[in-house]
């Protein structure tokens, strides 16, 4: 019988547990759950915004704005608003394009007498700082549609808050 004499090879280096080895990163895929040391799955986090919220908070936004003296609803809205209630997203239709963007459309009546350019300026910074502010996303578009103009007087006389005794001067209407 032969005896063997195992030998270190020369080439053995000291292990280090910071070193990665990246012939195996090539082939590893990201939509493989991650791995703590430990062995247990590394939770998953996201933040998913309904277009509905972005929707709300720019409606909402956009009534901070002067010179918008309401927002043109669909039929939807119109019901609501013949029943008493209140649309809050009235005017306005937002897509939310991925995780970190949206898109929002508008569609508003301006006051007679105010700058519709001036109105779209203001738009633009106060949705967007909203939108940024409560949900993370980036508002990359936004279209402003001046769908009718009106003064107060015509805007309350179409909404039925015009009172008509008022204007001819008998008020006796009423008694």
């Amino acid at each position: 019988m032969t005896q063997s004499t195992l030998t270190k090879p020369e080439t053995a280096t000291a292990y280090d547990p910071y070193e990665i080895d990246t012939s195996s990163l090539e082939s590893m895929t990201f939509a493989e759950d991650a791995t703590s040391a430990s062995g247990q799955p590394e939770p998953q986090y996201k933040l998913l915004i309904d277009e509905n919220v972005v929707e709300k908070i720019s409606s909402l936004a956009a009534q901070k704005v002067e010179g918008i003296i309401d927002m043109k609803g669909n039929v939807l809205s119109m019901i609501q608003e013949g029943l008493g209630g209140n649309d809050r997203k009235k005017g306005v239709d937002a897509d939310v394009v991925d995780e970190s963007n949206a898109k929002v459309e508008l569609s508003i009546i301006l006051e007679y007498g105010k700058s519709a350019t001036d109105v779209f300026d203001q738009l633009k910074n106060v949705i967007a700082k909203d939108v940024k502010d409560m949900t993370g996303l980036n508002v990359i578009e936004m279209t402003v549609n001046v769908v009718d103009v009106m003064d107060e007087e015509e805007f309350n006389q179409k909404r039925g808050n015009g009172n008509d005794d008022s204007h001819d001067g008998s008020g006796a209407a009423g008694n």
